[in-house]
C-alpha cells in the first residue's frame, strides 16, 4: 500500500574525531551553497563576494549518521531559541497545513456523490481522482513562480491571498452547479490546485528558518507544522463520515468552501520582508538558481531516497476499488468510513509525535529499512480481508480494518519526515519553495502513478 502526504539524524553511536575544513569560493552575485557529506549547506557570504564555508569533516557514512556537520549551537530544545518571527511564521504555516488535513472532509462525500451520483465505476472513479491530483506534482512550477515572481513586491502573501479565493469558489461551484463527470473533474482540479500552491508557500516559509541550521531544529520545525496536518485530518475524518448522517454531499461542499477563505486572514499576518531588489536582474539569473537548484538535488542524501519513496508511492493502490468493497461487499456505513479515516490520522499524528521524540537523530537506513518490511507485511494483509481469512480467525471486518489503518500510517509517516526534513535544509537561498516542492511533487507523482496502475488492474480484473 503506497504512502501518501505529500511530510533524520543520528543514531546514538560514540563519537569520533574530526577534522575542520574552511573553503572559501568566489560565487559572484549569487550565493551558491557548498554541501558538507553529510548534505548540509553552509555559507556566510564576505563584503567581497566570497562565500566562506566551515564544516566538519565526518569520517562516518553520512547515510548511517546524520549528525549536523556545522559548527553552531544548539540547544536541547530548539523550540527556546525561537524569536517571535520563527513562532508566527510555524503558526501561519501549520494553518495552512492544517487546511490542507480539513480539507479532508469532503473525501466520503466526494466518493459518495461519484458513486451514488454521477453513478462512476471504480476504475473511473480510481481515474479522476489522479487526474485531480495532478496540481500536487507542478509544485515546483508554484515554487518557481513565487520564488522568482514577487506580487507588489511579496514572494508569499499574494499566492496564499490567490489560493484561498479559488479554493473556496471550486467547492461553491461543486455545491451548486456541477452535474456532470467533466465539471466536477475540473472544479476538484481546482480546489486541489489552490490547496497545492498554499501548501507550497507554507512550506517555503519553513524551509526559509530551516535552511542552514541543524537538523534537530530543522525536524522540529517540520514536526510542528505536519502536527497541524495531522490534527485537521483528525478532524476531518471524525466529522467527515458522521456529517453524511444528516447532510447531503453538496452540503458539505459547501461547508468545505468555507474553510479556504481563512488564507485571506493568513495572507495579511505572515511575516514577509517586502522584495525591493531588481526583478529584471534577478530573472535574468534565473539559470543560475535553476543550477543551484539541480546541483542540490543531485546530492545521493536527496535523491537516492526520493528515488525510494517514489517507487514505493508507485506500486499499485487500491483506494477507489477499496471503497467499493468496504460499502458494497463489507456494507460500511459512511459514520465507519470517517472512523477508520479517524483511526488512521490519530495514529499520523502518533507517527509525527514518535519521531519528533525519538528518531530526530536516527539514522535513514534503519527507518526505511524496517518501516518498509513493515508496512509492506502490512500491506499483504489486505488479501485477509478480500479472503474473508480474518473471519476464520476470529477477527470481525472492523476491528482488522481499524487495526491496518493504525499501524500502516504510523509507518508510513514515520518513513517520509527524513525525507521532508532533508528537503527544508539543503534549499537554495531564494529558491525554498521550488527545491521542497520539487522533492514533494516526486512524492506526489509515485502517489499518482500508483493509482493509475491501480486502476488498470481493477479494469482488466473486472473485463
Amino acid at each position: 500500500m503506497p504512502w501518501t502526504s505529500e511530510r533524520p539524524s543520528s543514531t546514538g553511536s560514540k563519537s569520533r574525531e574530526s577534522t575542520t575544513v574552511t573553503v572559501t569560493k568566489r560565487v559572484g552575485l549569487e550565493s551558491q551553497p557548498l554541501l558538507a557529506q553529510d548534505g548540509s549547506a553552509l555559507h556566510s557570504k564576505d563584503h567581497e563576494g566570497y562565500n566562506t564555508i566551515t564544516m566538519m569533516k565526518p569520517e562516518r557514512d553520512p547515510m548511517k549518521s546524520a549528525h549536523p556537520v556545522m559548527m553552531l549551537e544548539s540547544s536541547k530544545n530548539p523550540l527556546h531559541s525561537m524569536s517571535t518571527e520563527v513562532q508566527l511564521v510555524c503558526f501561519c504555516s501549520g494553518w495552512v497545513m492544517f487546511l490542507e488535513g480539513i480539507n479532508g472532509m469532503s473525501g466520503l462525500a466526494t466518493s459518495y456523490f461519484f458513486k451514488e451520483t454521477l453513478k462512476v465505476e471504480p476504475a473511473v472513479l480510481s481515474s479522476i481522482g489522479s487526474i485531480t491530483s495532478l496540481p500536487w506534482t507542478c509544485k515546483p512550477l508554484y515554487g518557481f513562480i513565487s520564488d522568482a515572481y514577487p506580487i507588489w513586491g511579496y514572494r508569499r502573501k499574494p499566492y496564499l491571498l490567490i489560493a484561498g479565493i479559488l479554493g473556496s469558489i471550486s467547492w461553491f461551484l461543486m455545491s451548486k452547479y456541477v452535474t456532470t463527470v467533466f465539471l466536477s473533474g475540473i472544479c476538484m482540479t481546482l480546489g486541489s490546485g489552490a490547496i497545492a500552491v498554499a501548501n507550497v508557500i507554507a512550506e517555503a516559509m519553513v524551509c526559509e528558518k530551516s535552511r542552514g541550521e541543524t537538523q534537530e531544529y530543522a525536524s522540529r520545525l517540520q514536526s510542528i507544522i505536519y502536527t497541524g496536518q495531522a490534527v485537521g485530518s483528525i478532524i476531518a475524518a471524525w466529522t467527515g463520515g458522521y456529517l453524511l448522517t444528516f447532510m447531503s454531499d453538496r452540503q458539505v461542499f459547501l461547508l468545505v468552501a468555507s474553510f479556504p477563505l481563512s488564507l485571506i486572514v493568513i495572507a495579511f499576518i505572515v511575516p514577509e520582508e517586502r522584495y525591493h531588489g531588481n526583478h529584471v536582474k534577478e530573472r535574468s539569473e534565473i539559470n543560475d538558481k535553476l543550477l543551484q537548484l539541480w546541483n542540490a538535488f543531485k546530492q545521493p542524501q536527496i535523491w537516492r531516497p526520493c528515488a525510494f519513496i517514489f517507487m514505493l508511492n508507485a506500486t499499485p493502490a487500491t483506494g477507489a476499488t477499496w471503497f467499493y468493497f468496504y460499502t458494497d461487499v463489507l456494507k460500511f456505513s459512511s459514520e465507519f468510513l470517517g472512523t477508520i479515516g479517524l483511526v488512521g490520522s490519530c495514529f499520523t499524528l502518533a507517527g509525527v509525535f514518535l519521531f519528533d521524540a525519538t528518531m530526530r537523530k536516527a539514522s535513514f537506513r534503519p527507518v526505511f529499512l524496517w518501516s518498509t518490511i513493515v508496512s509492506t507485511i502490512l500491506g499483504l494483509s489486505q488479501l485477509i480481508l478480500v479472503f474473508r481469512y480474518n473471519l476464520v480467525l476470529g477477527i470481525p471486518d472492523s476491528v482488522f480494518c481499524l487495526g491496518e489503518s493504525a499501524i500502516l500510517s504510523i509507518v508510513g509517516w514515520i518513513c517520509t519526515m527524513p525525507v521532508l526534513v532533508l528537503a527544508a535544509r539543503l534549499c537554495p537561498e531564494g529558491m525554498e519553495g521550488t527545491m521542497y516542492a520539487l522533492i514533494m511533487s516526486i512524492n506526489n507523482l509515485g502517489g499518482i502513478v500508483g493509482s493509475q496502475l491501480g486502476a488498470v488492474l481493477t479494469t482488466w480484473y473486472v473485463s
